[in-house]
């Protein structure tokens, strides 16, 4: 059965162009090689984090909503989990649709 997850991702926020890029290329083939497509994305931009998260006191800040199996989820932690560019992570089950805009585009960093 298919339900809808949101998955936001704080990165270091002191990663370069290349290296940001290859990040997003490889989230890009972990779903593509588990056959799912990312429904809606949305970059936060870098904003101030109430704790440090190993001496980073800021992090950039990534949104994506996808629709998939309920074994993906888990499958996507263990992939986040060990990639040393993100700081930390959290998925989600939806109660939004899938390309439906979160409230925090609209704000200022």
């Amino acid at each position: 059965m298919s339900n809808i997850y949101e998955t936001t991702i704080i990165i270091k926020p002191d990663l370069a162009n290349d290296q940001l890029k290859n990040l997003n290329n490889s989230i890009d083939q972990f779903f593509s090689e588990n056959n799912v497509s990312i429904g809606y994305r949305e970059d936060w931009g870098i904003k101030n984090l109430k704790t440090s998260i190993n001496k980073y006191s800021k992090g950039s800040f990534k949104f994506m909503r996808f629709i998939s199996a309920s074994n993906f989820p888990k499958k996507l932690d263990g992939f986040l989990k060990f990639n040393t560019d993100c700081l930390r992570f959290l998925t989600t089950k939806s109660l939004n649709d899938l390309e439906e805009s979160t409230p925090q585009v609209s704000k200022d960093n």
